[in-house]
């Protein structure tokens, strides 16, 4: 009668307790933000190579381009190939915009560089309030390059 009693009791709460492969279900998959300051075409195109392949990888990916790495989104700066990819800052972002990432530039930075905030290349959204939302949310992680 008590091992009856004990799982009419413990029934419900089995029940009702969500287990591990549920709970990790319900949690929200983290952006991750790559902070990119450098033109260099080592140091930024290596910064946007990686948030390509995280991208790949199945992660979400934000890019941030500001102080001089909003050069490598202006439509107006030449671009250098990387020696590794063979590939553009153009190219590379074009690539994450097309695959779901969202690219931003800082438009004070733009504006610091000499640069006009409209000769953005295609996809590339000028950091404001969308942006700052992206940043603050709780499960956004942050790498810089």
């Amino acid at each position: 009668m008590r091992l009856i009693l004990s799982l009419v009791v413990a029934l419900p709460l089995l029940i009702a307790v969500p287990l591990p492969s549920q709970a990790q279900d319900a949690e929200p998959t983290p952006t991750l933000v790559v902070h990119v300051t450098s033109d260099d075409a080592w140091a930024g195109l290596k910064g946007l190579k990686f948030a390509r392949n995280i991208q790949t990888a199945g992660g979400d990916v934000v890019v941030f381009l500001n102080v001089c790495a909003v050069t490598l989104a202006n439509a107006n700066v030449p671009q250098h190939a990387g020696a590794m990819s063979g590939q553009t800052a153009h190219d590379m972002i074009a690539e994450i915009v097309a695959a779901g990432g969202r690219v931003f530039t800082c438009p004070g930075c733009t504006r610091q560089a000499g640069l006009d905030v409209a000769d953005r290349i295609e996809g590339v959204e000028p950091g404001g309030p969308a942006f700052l939302d992206i940043v603050m949310a709780p499960d956004t992680r942050i790498i810089s390059f």
